[in-house]
């Protein structure tokens, strides 16, 4: 929109990316809670493979429930890169791996494999703590690409 000069258009395909966004963490999260044991079940064989299993599934019933999280950051991270604000990206992705191998370093050792998970949702909470602040400031600062017919100061 942006490149085509369609300013009045960003808002409103910025939060219907994020309504689309939002459904489909949804819908991928209520699949991998269900098939979850089915999923991990389909890469292990043998000895061993109950443990690998129960361990596996019980991870992905935590990504699961944590799926809205990368949907948010997946919407912002689309609208900063269409704005041509790449820093933005950028710098909330290096944060988010930072914290989240910080995270996981600390948790994995204390409470297993579940504390990747929880590193994971630490990460993206941290990112979105960074991007939908930036996002409100660079609509109220007045972002003359933003400030167009679709966007205003108020609508924003």
């Amino acid at each position: 929109n942006r490149g085509a000069g369609k300013k009045d258009r960003i808002r409103l395909g910025f939060f219907a990316g994020i309504r689309l966004e939002l459904c489909y963490g949804i819908f991928i999260g209520i699949i991998v809670a269900f098939l979850r044991v089915a999923f991990v079940s389909l890469f292990v064989s043998g000895d061993g493979a109950d443990v690998v299993i129960r361990l596996g599934s019980e991870y992905l019933m935590y990504m699961s429930a944590f799926y809205l999280w990368p949907a948010l950051t997946n919407g912002f991270q689309g609208f900063f890169r269409g704005m041509g604000k790449m820093y933005t990206n950028i710098f909330g992705t290096v944060v988010q791996i930072s914290i989240r191998t910080l995270c996981t370093y600390f948790l994995a050792p204390r409470i297993g494999i579940v504390g990747i998970a929880f590193a994971c949702i630490i990460g993206w909470s941290v990112m979105l703590a960074f991007e939908i602040p930036y996002f409100i400031v660079t609509c109220k600062k007045g972002d003359p690409v933003l400030l167009s017919k679709g966007c205003t100061k108020q609508a924003c």
